[in-house]
């Protein structure tokens, strides 16, 4: 009998440290493309990535980190916590929104294949309430992901041009080639840094959203702590900048801001005392190269009107709010029910043959969940945006452990970046991004009570 006892227990123990493991490794794969299509759906001149069927790598080690966490539930019988209740509710109602649209849906395979992913990402919402206790697991991954990053990207663009890593899934770049992301100077085509994924801006927003757990491991961590979390955060600061990536700065100074605000007011002037050096360290490695390229990162922050006299910014502007105005009509032909959660592009399509830009979901993610799940899934992502935030304006003493304020910091960048993109409704790397700074939340307030309690 103990015999049998000791080996259950070792085969348990076993396989929660390898869904440790594959959560690391979920974590550090988040922004790469690398992937196997299970099945092409051409729809041109929709992106074939809107409408295949795809298999990314950060998905398989998602889906086997929540079966061994399964294997573990189904031997040791143990209750599941969903965390607090206006976090888990509205993540199911999306679920259920995404769901209810396939009735309506213009393409309702592909809608099931997205319903089929949000079913995945709310288990691993679950595991993350219920197995990620210390935060010590996720800081470390995302310094694995950012220097993995960090080491593709830099070279990428000193040398403006992709560096020879196909087989891990880099794009071939030039920055002379149609459908290639630059910057442009009028005269001059700017290649933006790549890394591993698909696109700049969501190199950049992951790698904001790393950098900000790591400020929040800095600001609270001993000296030790800190030397160590610079060798990640340096590169992965300079990356982020060669991303050219707008709303990844912008949304790591809301969470930065939040996160030295807190520390401001509960009085740490040693936490923010300790910014200094992390601020010298910094300067020290971007100056050089924002010396050098000031007059690209300009255009990119509306200098000299920039907005205005350079095509390439004139049309990106112009795309985006184009997207918005076409989408709100298609929405409001379809408020009920939505076009079918992951279908945004196909009902663009179908709404305007003859579209001036490329088909894609308005950047702005509240738009996105309306237009795809109808006026109840928009009720309930807007739910998310504002609840969390309700419960720690109510209770701000929660935001004095720095688990919380990580988490919080972290939720606020994804938020930032969802007013100004779509990849955190829609792709993969977004997606776990959002429902990872949902879980992390979870698990901050729910310790946090619990020590209260006690």
């Amino acid at each position: 009998m103990q015999s049998s006892l000791r080996v259950f227990s070792n085969f348990t123990v076993v396989v929660k440290r390898l869904a440790q493991i594959t959560f690391i490794a979920t974590i550090i794969l988040i922004p790469m493309r690398l992937r196997l299509v299970l099945l092409p759906r051409p729809d041109l001149p929709v992106y074939k990535d809107y409408t295949d069927f795809l298999l990314f790598a950060p998905d398989i080690a998602m889906l086997l980190t929540i079966a061994l966490w399964g294997m573990v539930l189904l031997k040791g019988h143990s209750r599941i916590r969903f965390g607090p209740a206006y976090i888990w509710i509205p993540l199911i109602g999306i679920s259920l929104a995404g769901l209810l649209s396939l009735g309506a849906s213009v393409d309702r395979a592909l809608s099931l294949y997205h319903v089929i992913r949000l079913a995945a990402l709310f288990l691993f919402f679950l595991y993350i309430v219920n197995e990620v206790t210390s935060p010590f697991w996720v800081a470390a991954s995302v310094a694995l992901q950012g220097i993995l990053q960090a080491v593709v990207a830099i070279p990428q663009f000193i040398l403006q041009h992709s560096i020879g890593l196909q087989a891990l899934g880099e794009y071939m770049l030039d920055p002379n080639w149609d459908g290639v992301s630059i910057v442009s100077t009028g005269s001059l085509r700017i290649l933006r840094a790549y890394g591993l994924s698909d696109h700049p801006n969501i190199l950049g927003g992951c790698i904001a959203f790393g950098l900000i757990l790591l400020l929040a491991a800095y600001l609270h961590g001993n000296w030790k702590v800190r030397l160590m979390i610079l060798v990640p955060f340096l590169p992965m600061s300079l990356a982020l900048l060669l991303t050219y990536s707008r709303s990844a700065w912008l949304a790591l100074l809301a969470g930065a801001a939040l996160l030295v605000g807190v520390e401001a007011a509960h009085r740490h002037w040693r936490h923010i005392k300790s910014l200094i050096w992390l601020t010298l360290a910094g300067g020290l490695t971007l100056v050089p190269f924002i010396a050098t390229n000031l007059p690209s990162l300009g255009i990119r922050l509306n200098a000299n009107q920039s907005f205005m006299k350079i095509p390439a910014e004139e049309q990106s502007i112009g795309e985006r709010v184009l997207l918005i105005e076409s989408a709100n009509h298609v929405f409001a032909d379809h408020a009920l029910t939505g076009v079918g959660l992951g279908a945004s592009p196909t009902a663009l399509k179908d709404a305007y043959p003859d579209f001036p830009v490329n088909y894609q979901p308005p950047h702005l993610t509240l738009l996105d969940a309306a237009l795809e799940t109808g006026i109840f899934g928009a009720m309930f992502y807007f739910l998310l945006l504002i609840l969390p935030w309700i419960v720690l304006v109510r209770h701000r003493d929660l935001l004095a452990r720095p688990q919380v304020a990580g988490a919080a910091a972290l939720l606020l960048a994804v938020s930032v970046v969802g007013f100004f993109d779509y990849y955190t409704w829609l792709l993969v790397p977004g997606r776990l991004w959002q429902w990872l700074a949902w879980g992390l939340l979870a698990v901050a307030i729910e310790k946090a009570n619990q020590h209260e309690l006690a």
